[in-house]
């Protein structure tokens, strides 16, 4: 009889035993869960607000560009018209400045964006950046080549006067 009750004794420990084992694990199982789903909800909160960001910093440059144009076009309207009045409109400086930086988008994304894009947006903004750099690689040769041009013309102006001198 103290055999039976020994066996049952050591039945009932390992069966304890068993129970906590199974206790641990899934409270462990549990634990590494929710820490897993926070760090999804922050991700996505995250991933939110980079792209909240990368919106309005699209639309603010967009409404920037349209009213920058509607400027201009007022002014093309106003020398079109003195031009088809036959008189000589006054030539106004043009200067192109942009507030173009590529730290602007490159931040979000070197801080953590680029692992919570998905490869659609990112290609996206790279076809962006790729286009601003290049028309704004073409503006600026386009405005050295005014220069020099120019500065050609001065050149041969003064060339000009020179022979005339002599």
């Amino acid at each position: 009889m103290s055999e039976t009750i020994e066996k049952r004794s050591r039945l009932s420990r390992l069966g304890r035993w068993v129970a906590e084992l199974a206790l641990v694990f899934i409270g462990v199982y549990a634990a590494f869960w929710l820490n897993n789903y926070q760090q999804r909800q922050e991700q996505l909160k995250r991933r939110d607000q980079i792209l909240a960001y990368l919106q309005q910093r699209l639309e603010d440059g967009i409404a920037s560009a349209k009213s920058d144009g509607a400027k201009e076009q007022k002014l093309v309207a106003e020398f079109q018209r003195s031009l088809d009045a036959g008189e000589m409109p006054p030539l106004r400086p043009f200067s192109f400045t942009t507030d173009y930086n590529p730290a602007d988008i490159a931040t979000p994304l070197q801080s953590g964006g680029i692992e919570l894009l998905d490869i659609k947006t990112l290609s996206v903004l790279r076809q962006l950046e790729s286009a601003v750099r290049a028309d704004l690689s073409a503006m600026a040769l386009r405005k050295t080549q005014r220069r020099t041009d120019c500065a050609q013309s001065r050149s041969r102006h003064l060339l000009f006067l020179r022979s005339g001198d002599a």
